[in-house]
């Protein structure tokens, strides 16, 4: 995500409403579980540290709401784009 303070609000906002969908169905799954599955290629000191980290903000976001902006993203589109923010990092 670049240094762009809306880049990262989105990331953290589509993790936690493809988290929060998900549960709806029934998974029990954590954003980082997620985020593993989005950036399932990606090296692993970057699943270890900014995946993980990522993960952290998003479920203490998540506790207690159930509403998270879409920024206009359609549900099937999310996995992309939130792995194109993620592509574009730069360091939390």
């Amino acid at each position: 995500m670049g240094p762009d303070l809306s880049d990262k609000l989105a990331c953290i906002s589509l993790v936690c409403y493809v988290t929060n969908e998900l549960r709806k169905k029934g998974k029990n799954i954590n954003c980082y579980e997620v985020l593993l599955m989005i950036g399932k290629d990606m090296p692993n000191d970057i699943k270890n540290t900014l995946l993980k980290s990522i993960g952290v903000i998003c479920e203490s976001l998540m506790y207690g709401n159930t509403i998270f902006p879409d920024f206009g993203i359609k549900p099937k589109d999310m996995p992309k784009q939130i792995r194109k923010l993620l592509d574009n990092y730069c360091p939390f």
